[in-house]
Order: C-alpha cells, then structure tokens, then sequence
C-alpha cells in the first residue's frame, strides 16, 4: 500500500470517528450505540452528566419555579397559547456515552415543580438531526419531589404493564447538572412515536395527553394533541365527547366503537387499586390517549405522571368536590368512568375484571420485594432533599398490605353505591368584553392604592350589562409573587436553604369602584417578562377579574 493511500484511509477514518464522537456513539460503557434497553436496567443505577452554560443553567432552573402556564387549567382556563418552557443546548454523558448538542428543558406541572432540583426532558434532534439511542428519541427525568419513596413511577407501570396497560419503562439515574449533583431521579420512557410504535404497531391515529381535561364538548379543546393526526382533526376526541356529555345520550354500543371497553376497565381497575388519585378516572389528569388504527380507531388509555400513587383516600382536590363516602375500589370522578359505572352490566364487568387482577397481578410479597431492591439501590445516592424517604417507604409498605383487604370488604358488598354525576372539567365560558386604554407609570415595587394611579378608560360589559366606575386607577408594577400550594413535594423544597430568586413578570393593574353598587372590581393583566421585553406591538396576556365587597371579602366574579 502506497504512502499516500494509508493517509487516505487514515484521513477517512479519522473524520467517521469525529463524526460519532460529535454524536455521542463512542467511549459508551454499553459497547457501541446505545439501545432504550440499556437505559432501563432495573437493577442499575445509572448516571447521566448534563453540561450547559452556566447562565441557560440558571434561566432552565429558574424557569421551574414560575407561574406556570398550566396552572389556569384547574380554574377553566384553557390550554397554554405559548410554550411553558424554553430548550437549552447541552451536552449529556450516560455512563461514559457521550451525546452532543441535544436540547434540554425543565418539565412539571404545580407540585413537581422545583428550582433546586429541577426535573428534565432531554430532547435529542432539537439542533442536529440525530438518534443516538435507539428506539428512544428523548429522555424523561422526574425529580421525584413527590414520589418520595422513589418507587412509585417504577412499581405504578410495572404493575399496569403486568396487568397488560402498555405503561412507560422506568430506571433510576443519578443527576449532575455542571457537576452539580442533584440527587437520585426516576428515567420514565416518554410516550411518543418510538413507546406507541412498539406496543401499538403504527403511530398514524390520535395521541392526546390529558393535564387537568376531560372528554366533554366545550372542554375537549383543552386535551393536548401530542401528534399531526390529532392536532389536525380531533375527530374521534370530539366523537367521544359527544357520547359523554349527559347520561341520557350515553350509548354503550356506541361508546364501544370509540374505546376499547376491555383495556380501559382494567386500566381503571389499576387506577383505583394502586391509589393512583391524581390519574385520569379520579382527578382527569396525568393520562395518554391513543386510538389505533390496528384496533378500528378505538382509544387505548394510558397512565401518565405517577409519582403521587399509593395513597388513601382521593387526594387533596376531594374536599372541592365528589363524594365524601365515596368507594375507594371504583374512582368515578371522570367523564368516561361515571357515565360507564352508571350503565348496566358495566358494574358486574368491573368486579369480574377486578377479582382477576387481585388473583393474578397484586402481589404483596413481590411488590414489597421490588420496594427493598430500589432502597437497596438508591440508600447511599441520595440528595441532601431527600430526607424522607425512610417515612415515605413505610407508607408504601402499609398501603400495599392493607390494600387487598379494603377491596375484599367491598366486594363482599358489591355493587358499591356512586353516588352523583361526573366532574365536568374546567372550560371557559364567555361572561363579557373589556375594552379599553389607559395611562400609568411603571413602579419596581408592589403598590397597594392602586386607584390613586395613571388613568384609564374602560367599558366593560358583564351578563349582558354595562359597568360603569365612580373612580378607576392603574399601575404598572411586577406581579404578585407566587405563593406555596400545599402539596407533599414543597416541604422538602424548603427546608433550610434559601428560596430561588426568579425575575417576576411584569403586570397591569386596574382597579376601581363600579358606579351601580359600589363593588370594587380589580383586573389584572400579566405578560410574560421575555415578550414583555421583545419588540412585538401586540403582546399575548393572561389576566383576571374579580369584583367583591372589601368589607364582605367574597367574590362575584372570578
């Protein structure tokens, strides 16, 4: 061989090696490209190093912490007009494999959200067109701010998949961020294209994330299309929600041509058993829906977002509304649950199915088992904030062996009494129009006597009805800062370390007094910092109205 050819072919080798170093595929620990098996080895505890500029690092933690967009839905607001969180470019090593240039964001809704120890979605092709693991296209990391224990996302899917629910594999990772460690996360598989080719053989029909939404006419806009088929159409979304919309026109043939009534008793079945509150047939949230093309177009359920499983009781939304006596072996706080359980047959199939996955799929001894083998795992890895594992472990224990008995007692007694209709979701219904301007100028500190501020003009009209003011002010001032919801994971964001300092979004505030009734009435109009700052002349806002009596202290409107 020539000179010249051996430095042609070192050349050539040279540039494929740079090529998938700059792409992750080498020095891997795993021997060459990594596989989506690799990443879920339950018995390993894997670790994965993020590395980003330090000023995207503070704007993704401090993204963590703030209002976000979501939030409105609880209170009918409707889906997010824009994006929740902003991708950073990062570079990821998983056990010695190197990925480059990937994008990365923090992700959560209200309870897992968290600036110290932000969760994660890792986007692979964001920058460059790339698939460095296969059957995965992205990384879905949970702090596990609520699932204390860290077992419950991993023993919730087991056991749905054990019952034959497609659910998400899961791992436990060890996460530094910058050389930051963070702590002990759960590796969840993201539901997308790669997860629903595999259990469903084609990714062509509708894939729907539910976050606080339900299948019900004037609320179905706010399910989430997560694909092109369903962001197009929503055709059998919609079907479906016409079916449900009042027990009068509930048809079960009808229904059954839209899901498949079988997989969707046990995933109920399997919602209900494991305490999984915060799930789809309890609290319409945390759920995937896919109708398959290979199975008539019919919807398949699929859970989601289950780190607050295993817990008695209905959570700490069932005091704003159901049924304090309400079973713990049949949640029917859905649309689909409670029209279903309130139709014939359907309460006799529900006990059947549930008499067999007590008899082939809970397991005590196995579970707990499963519980001493991730302690095990995780005891010597864990984050300073995660200090209440050993508590959270023996509540699991005690839920798992008390569980079998509480749905014996009321099998014994079955049917079991539901008493009311279903939760019908948030959505928004059009009381009135503002228009209006005004002139004001901007304060760097919350002001309270608002109305002795700028000048407005408004005309508002409420039910039909012109409200007319007595005397009206404005102000441009920061937003009020957020305050803490009560949910189990925010005590442990707390506790002896200094709070996340985030950069409030700057809002108008209206105040005034109406001239018909002397109602104070107060709007507030809130813009996002990043386009607030932009040059944009038309600026998207989210806002509130509330009209009250000062000395009363109670809503009118809200």
């Amino acid at each position: 061989m020539t000179m010249e050819r051996k430095i042609e072919l070192f050349l050539k080798v040279s540039l494929i090696m740079a090529f998938m170093m700059a792409n992750g595929f080498l020095n891997s620990a795993f021997g060459g490209k990594l596989k989506a098996e690799d990443l879920f080895q339950p018995k390993k505890l894997l670790e994965i190093q993020i590395k980003l500029s330090p000023s995207d690092w503070e704007k993704l933690r401090k993204e963590s912490d703030r209002r976000n967009a979501g939030f409105g839905r609880l209170f009918g607001g409707g889906r997010s007009t824009g994006t929740r969180f902003n991708l950073y470019k990062a570079d990821i090593t998983i056990d010695g494999a190197t990925i480059k240039n990937v994008g990365v964001r923090t992700k959560g809704f209200i309870g897992s959200l968290n600036p110290e120890r932000p969760s994660f979605k890792v986007k692979f092709d964001e920058y460059i067109d790339q698939s460095p693991i296969e059957g995965l296209d992205r990384l879905t990391l949970n702090n596990n701010v609520q699932d204390e224990s860290l077992a419950s996302q991993y023993l919730t899917y087991s056991l749905f998949n054990k019952a034959g629910i497609p659910a998400p594999r899961v791992s436990h990772m060890k996460v530094t961020v910058n050389d930051e460690y963070l702590g002990v996360y759960s590796h969840v598989e993201s539901v997308r294209g790669p997860f629903i080719r595999k259990h469903f053989g084609d990714y062509s029909g509708e894939l729907y994330e539910g976050t606080i939404a339900d299948f019900y006419p004037k609320a179905v806009e706010n399910i989430e299309a997560k694909n092109k088929q369903s962001k197009k159409q929503r055709t059998q979304a919609k079907k479906l929600a016409q079916l449900l919309e009042s027990q009068e026109n509930f048809d079960l043939k009808e229904v059954e041509k839209l899901i498949n009534l079988d997989q969707f008793i046990k995933f109920w079945i399997m919602e209900s058993l494991l305490g999984f509150w915060d799930g789809y047939t309890n609290n319409q949230n945390n759920y995937y829906a896919y109708s398959s093309p290979i199975d008539n177009k019919r919807f398949h359920f699929l859970p989601w977002g289950a780190d607050g499983a295993f817990v008695e009781g209905r959570g700490p939304f069932s005091r704003f509304g159901g049924d304090d006596n309400a079973p713990d072996s049949v949640y029917s706080q859905s649309m689909l649950a409670n029209r279903l359980y309130q139709t014939d047959g359907i309460p006799q199939r529900y006990k059947a199915e549930l008499e067999n996955i007590l008899k082939n799929v809970w397991n005590e001894e196995e579970i707990k088992k499963e519980i001493n083998r991730i302690q095990a795992l995780t005891k010597n890895h864990l984050h300073p904030r995660q200090d209440r594992k050993e508590q959270s472990v023996e509540r699991l224990i005690s839920f798992v062996e008390g569980r079998r008995s509480k749905f014996e007692s009321e099998l014994n007694q079955w049917p079991v009494k539901v008493s009311g209709g279903p939760r019908i979701p948030a959505h928004t219904v059009e009381i009135g129009k503002l228009n209006g301007s005004f002139t004001t100028v901007w304060n760097d500190k919350r002001v309270e006597d608002v109305m002795n501020h700028g000048k407005a003009q408004l005309e508002l009209m409420l039910n039909g009805k012109a409200v007319g003011f007595s005397k009206l002010g404005v102000v441009g001032q920061p937003e009020e800062p957020p305050r803490r919801f009560g949910f189990r994971g925010s005590r442990s964001r707390d506790r002896g370390q200094p709070e996340q300092e985030r950069e409030l979004n700057p809002t108008i505030s209206i105040e005034g007094i109406s001239n018909q009734d002397d109602q104070h009435v107060r709007i507030t109009i809130t813009i996002d910092r990043e386009i607030f700052e932009s040059e944009n002349k038309e600026v998207p806002f989210r806002g509130t109205l509330l009209m009250f009596n000062p000395e009363e202290d109670q809503n009118r409107f809200g």
